[in-house]
């Protein structure tokens, strides 16, 4: 009896060291003869689209198995309904992945009531690109100047009453003294100037990165005029354009105005489910890194016009965290001003 103990005691050592082996294994086969789906939580056209589909070119040879990735538009909701089905619907096997809406955790603090996830749940796998966003109007439309919004009603075409775009034109209209009316019911950006160049509405709101990826001929022709930048300091693009932060000296407004800028350090980000295992997590994540440094990735991205910042997996999970953070008086401030 006592020779027998010593044996299990051994094996129990041997089978403990070769578990996660085999579990890694497992993990590394995982995605061969699968296929991943890259939801767009905005229509076709844009940046979000623009992003998803590079990524459907070139994340799969870099994950084990290399797996066929399909991406897939999801609009509606200011991006909320892609995100609610990742949370609730989607497999959470790694297999569901999304360029997810760069204001899905500020959606949360703001309590909008569409929402069905836990923000903190969602994993992140990394980040293409930070983005500024911008206040545009069509070159016929009668705002010209900055100074028009203050003195002119204008119409703003937005996908939804209740997102951060919306959010934002409300504290300018109530905290600057703009004459901003919202229009609601446009699915993306290129909907947005689509809509101005056809009269619905004098202009809209998108990222600088997707008008010129989508509407690079019209910034030449000054067809679209670039008004305010939605940041806190002006970007390297667009030095000759003012901040939204630059408007104004009240420290509220200022408060309230960093809070609904910030989403822009998610920028084009990719996450996954909930729940999904740490080592298949940790594929994913080297994968994405993987890809960055891919030439032909890099070489396609340069001539698709679309600019990479990239950020970690872990960073991007930290970013979210710290944003969920923000100070109860802050977060009451901003509900007020933001309110319909």
């Amino acid at each position: 009896m006592l020779q027998i103990r010593p044996l299990i005691s051994g094996a129990l050592v041997l089978l403990a060291l070769l578990l996660p082996f085999s579990s890694s294994a497992q993990d590394g086969d995982f995605y061969r003869g699968k296929t991943i789906t890259i939801v767009i939580p905005i229509g076709p056209g844009g940046a979000y689209d623009a992003y998803a589909r590079i990524l459907s070119r070139h994340f799969g040879k870099h994950l084990p198995g290399n797996p066929t990735i399909i991406a897939r538009n999801m609009p509606g909701g200011g991006g909320v309904i892609a995100s609610n089905y990742l949370y609730n619907v989607a497999p959470q096997d790694g297999t569901t992945l999304a360029i997810i809406i760069s204001s899905f955790a500020t959606d949360q603090l703001f309590e909008n009531p569409q929402i069905k996830y836990d923000a903190q749940q969602f994993l992140a796998i990394g980040r293409l690109v930070d983005t500024t966003s911008v206040l545009f109007y069509w070159h016929a439309s009668p705002i010209k100047t900055l100074r028009d919004l203050y003195d002119r009603p204008s119409t703003v075409g937005i996908t939804a009453v209740n997102d951060v775009p919306a959010y934002r034109l409300r504290a300018m209209n109530r905290l600057l003294g703009t004459k901003i009316r919202l229009v609601p019911g446009y699915p993306s950006a290129r909907d947005f100037v689509l809509a101005s160049e056809r009269g619905e509405t004098d202009g809209g709101t998108s990222t600088y990165v997707g008008l010129s990826q989508m509407f690079s001929s019209y910034l030449a022709d000054k067809k679209l005029n670039v008004l305010v930048q939605f940041s806190a300091r002006r970007d390297r693009f667009m030095p000759d354009i003012p901040a939204v932060l630059e408007l104004t000296r009240d420290p509220q407004a200022i408060d309230v105005f960093k809070l609904l800028v910030a989403t822009d350090e998610i920028g084009r980000s990719l996450f996954t489910t909930p729940n999904v295992p740490p080592a298949r997590l940790t594929l994913l994540r080297s994968a994405f890194q993987a890809m960055l440094a891919d030439p032909e990735f890099r070489a396609e991205a340069e001539q698709l016009k679309l600019p990479l910042a990239s950020r970690s997996g872990e960073e991007m999970q930290r970013i979210v965290a710290d944003t969920l953070k923000t100070a109860p008086a802050t977060m009451a401030t901003v509900k007020e001003v933001i309110k319909p």
